[in-house]
């Protein structure tokens, strides 16, 4: 009997809201447009409150036939058998929100979505509290009154407490009127009618029950029961609630489309406008590339004092066998130091000019953002600053391998090689004549010929000084053989550095260019899913309007 009257009522109607909600607010995503974001929140917030389970909640004295009376409404009889470990037994078909204390589970499929809460006697204050607070949340309250003693039941108390609670719907139970006579019970009613008065401020559902009495006494408190669960202010509330924002979800998703069919019809040249205004950018950079050529040139300039130097200090000013170690090494040495410093010139004042460029791109990005999202509907976000830093690294970067190219071209390395290795032979020479006179002293000073040592001695201190001489002006002309070279190396220098700064120059442009490829590619896919997306709009608002008058 119980099983089969109390259930979860609008199942049909629930699930139904429900899943339309679900799919107006996945239409979302599809749609991708942020001022629908407002508009989901409430949506999901009245989809979680239809999702809880309702709380039927006994109260009452002690021994007065709340546990009794809950298992004939369960038809669930362990109910009335089961001992209490605590203030209260939650009965439950399932755990929803995780939280199992004090739950027990009842496998009837009819009480899906309920929860039937049995309590102690709430003559203790500590039980009457904890009961007070389970009260709050309940759907519905049944307060159990012995008849045969009901002035003295603690459930008044506790139904005064519900008397500003607009949410729980409240019957009273009495119970044990079997044993009292037909007389006595008709007055018994009336005088529960002015307790209710007295303690609730207003007339509350009255019903005489014996839970092991006939079935036709039960299924009018079962009904009750399930009237009180279809109270306007339970889930038929709760599903119109989320009715409510699911439309109110739709309608602004309507007018985001009609506004983006409105685009897609009359501002379809806006995106070929930004494009112009870019090829205009791409000019201006053009008409400045003279002028970063010019700098850089001058750049390479700079850098050949600095090569020049390092060469000399490399060299020394005096023979020495380090010196003729390094020459021979020295070539490409001074061809990589050259070309390191070159880069390291021109790469500084490219960084200068890219993040001049970047600020650039941030004004202009900051005045078509508005514009897109007046015009096209369309959010592009903040200027992806790092993003586009990280491109123009990578083009400095390349910019940098491209300027050793006129120094391979030349065959720079090979030009320096032959030039110091051209003074390897007699230095060498004079190092190994240095080394033999000296060996000679030391052998005649052993034997004690002290006047041929000293000879020995003088003749390679001369050829030190000789070499060295002729070290310092070998040096001077090596220095002036490499500025020579690197005056020949200036032209193609420059040539390389202007095809390498106008190949940069395009290439950043295009990296800005791209940073747009994302809103062109979302206006895009705006006007190839707007008839598909207007067409699942409109069916979800006609089921959400469907599903409202079955409520």
């Amino acid at each position: 009997m119980g099983a089969d009257m109390l259930s979860r009522q609008f199942r049909t109607e629930e699930s139904r809201a429900r899943y339309w909600a679900q799919q107006a607010v996945e239409l979302c995503s599809e749609i991708e447009d942020e001022t629908l974001t407002e508009f989901i929140a409430p949506v999901q917030k009245a989809d979680a409150l239809l999702d809880r389970d309702r709380r039927v909640i006994v109260v009452g004295g002690e021994r007065c036939g709340k546990s009794a009376l809950l298992a004939a409404v369960a038809e669930y009889p362990l109910i009335a058998r089961v001992p209490f470990d605590g203030d209260y037994v939650c009965w439950r078909y399932r755990c929803k929100d995780g939280d199992a204390t004090a739950s027990r589970f009842i496998p009837l499929d009819n009480l899906s979505g309920l929860e039937l809460v049995d309590t102690r006697s709430a003559t203790d204050e500590g039980v009457a509290a904890t009961v007070r607070q389970l009260v709050k949340a309940a759907d519905v309250v049944i307060a159990v009154i012995d008849g045969r003693s009901y002035e003295a039941s603690p459930a008044w108390g506790l139904l005064a407490s519900l008397r500003d609670e607009q949410r729980a719907a409240c019957l009273v139970a009495v119970t044990f009127t079997e044993t009292l006579g037909a007389d006595a019970a008709l007055k018994l009613k009336d005088t529960m009618r002015e307790f209710c008065r007295e303690h609730v401020g207003a007339p509350l559902p009255i019903c005489f029950v014996n839970p092991a009495g006939s079935s036709e006494n039960m299924e009018t408190f079962l009904q009750l029961v399930q009237d009180a669960l279809a109270q306007p202010c339970g889930v038929r509330s709760a599903i119109r609630r989320l009715l409510e924002h699911a439309k109110e979800l739709t309608r602004k998703q309507g007018s985001v489309l009609v506004a983006r069919e409105r685009v897609a019809r009359t501002d379809s040249g806006f995106l070929a406008g930004i494009e112009q205004e870019i090829d205009y950018f791409q000019s201006r950079q053009r008409d400045s590339l003279q002028v970063y050529t010019e700098i850089y040139a001058e750049a390479a300039m700079r850098a050949l004092p600095s090569t020049i130097s390092k060469l000399q200090r490399t060299l020394g000013w005096v023979l020495s066998p380090v010196t003729l170690l390094r020459l021979e090494l020295l070539g490409s040495g001074t061809e990589k130091y050259y070309y390191r410093a070159l880069r390291a010139e021109v790469l500084e004042q490219q960084e200068i000019s890219d993040t001049n460029f970047v600020l650039s791109c941030m004004s202009h990005w900051r005045d078509v953002r508005p514009r897109m999202k007046k015009t096209l509907e369309c959010e592009i976000g903040e200027f992806p600053a790092e993003s586009l830093q990280a491109d123009l690294q990578q083009l400095r970067v390349r910019m940098g391998r491209e300027l050793y190219k006129p120094f391979a071209d030349i065959k720079l390395r090979v030009s320096f090689s032959k030039c110091f290795g051209a003074h390897v032979g007699w230095m060498r020479t004079s190092c190994g004549l240095i080394c033999l006179f000296l060996a000679m002293a030391g052998i005649l000073g052993f034997f004690d010929f002290q006047v041929f040592a000293i000879v020995a001695v003088c003749l390679a201190g001369l050829v030190w000084l000789v070499g060295s001489i002729a070290h310092f002006l070998v040096v001077r002309k090596l220095c002036r053989e490499v500025v020579q070279y690197s005056l020949a190396l200036q032209d193609k220098i420059q040539k390389s550095i202007g095809s390498a700064v106008e190949s940069l120059l395009v290439s950043r442009v295009a990296a800005y260019r791209r940073l747009y490829t994302a809103p062109r590619e979302k206006v895009a896919r705006h006007e190839q899913s707007l008839g598909p997306l207007k067409n699942r709009q409109k069916d979800i608002n006609m089921q959400l309007n469907a599903a409202a008058p079955r409520i």
